[in-house]
């Protein structure tokens, strides 16, 4: 135990010494949504889809009231199609601003390599 200990200060000191207190940056979500703030807009969820991947274009296809596998998993968000070929769109969450990879047959996957 205490040798962990010793080594785990030590690579700590090391990191400290390479990249100082003032430039170690934490990662920050870009939107945050509490019960506090707004719910996300139609606009607010496709600017998160640009931030995510600016090189293509997406186009809104409707809330999630339109399609039965939201509804029936009661959520609320926009869902978006990328202006390229393909059958997979987005589901933006309007109360959390997650994005999910969705399909309207019931696929429906977080997007877990998103840096908000």
């Amino acid at each position: 135990m205490k040798k962990a200990i010793i080594v785990l200060s030590i690579l700590c000191g090391c990191l400290i010494i390479q990249q100082p207190l003032q430039k170690v940056v934490f990662a920050q979500p870009a939107i945050t949504i509490s019960n506090n703030q707004h719910e996300l807009t139609k606009e607010d969820a496709k600017n998160l889809l640009i931030k995510y991947n600016d090189k293509v274009d997406y186009i809104y296809q409707g809330n999630a009231s339109k399609f039965e596998y939201l509804k029936s998993k009661n959520l609320e968000g926009y869902v978006f199609l990328p202006d390229v070929e393909t059958d997979i769109g987005y589901f933006v969450d309007k109360n959390t601003g997650d994005i999910y990879y969705f399909h309207p047959s019931g696929y429906l996957e977080l997007v877990n390599d998103i840096k908000k």
